[in-house]
């Protein structure tokens, strides 16, 4: 079956945007900036950007460093991260392919097409079945995560972003950032698949 297109599309701008920062709870992205302006002001922050060129450290990095729970020399490649940031809180929806709503393998395919050209399959037990098996212990950024959320298949994936945290189109919060080690997603997690032709960058910088 060929892709269906997926666009981006503008985003309404009184949406709320959420995000998870643990498996407890989600926070806007309000709180996300506060977070963001209280670690730039602190002693780490100012000790990190000294081995950094200024030019280099971006809203977008800082905005997923907060996110991940990441140092910045630790991100995934800013390549990527920028591919991800405009689906961030659009809300999910069965079949959506664009910001009005998306599910959760258009969402990665949209994303890895983006990041590296790579057409995807549609849905989510086509990208299972068609990428190589990625051992727990060897995941790696880019990688994509594949859950059973309902059923006997797998019906839900995400992609994996390093520091045990996944980004992926949830069907009660939309797109946001959770972390596997999450009760709901540690004991539905089915396994993890490897795009070959994605090599992405342990770091942003």
């Amino acid at each position: 079956m060929d892709p269906l297109p997926i666009k981006q599309e503008e985003k309404n701008i009184g949406q709320p945007l959420r995000v998870l920062a643990d498996s407890s709870y989600s926070i806007t992205i309000e709180k996300v900036e506060k977070r963001l302006a209280e670690d730039l002001e602190s002693p780490s922050a100012v000790n990190k950007a000294a081995f950094l060129k200024a030019d280099e450290v971006s809203t977008l990095q800082l905005k997923f460093s907060v996110l991940l729970e990441q140092d910045l020399l630790l991100l995934p490649d800013s390549k990527l991260l920028a591919a991800i940031d405009p689906w961030m809180g659009v809300r999910y929806r069965s079949g959506g392919t664009t910001t009005q709503g998306i599910d959760c393998s258009a969402f990665t395919a949209s994303v890895l097409s983006t990041y590296a050209g790579v057409q995807l399959p549609r849905t989510c037990r086509e990208q299972f079945q068609q990428y190589p098996k990625v051992d727990k212990e060897e995941i790696q950024v880019g990688d994509l995560l594949f859950f059973r959320t309902r059923g006997r298949s797998v019906s839900h994936v995400g992609i994996y972003l390093g520091n045990n945290k996944f980004v992926h189109a949830s069907s009660s919060n939309g797109v946001i950032v959770s972390s596997r080690s999450e009760p709901y997603f540690s004991t539905r997690f089915v396994g993890a698949r490897r795009v070959p032709s994605l090599s992405p960058s342990e770091s942003a910088f």
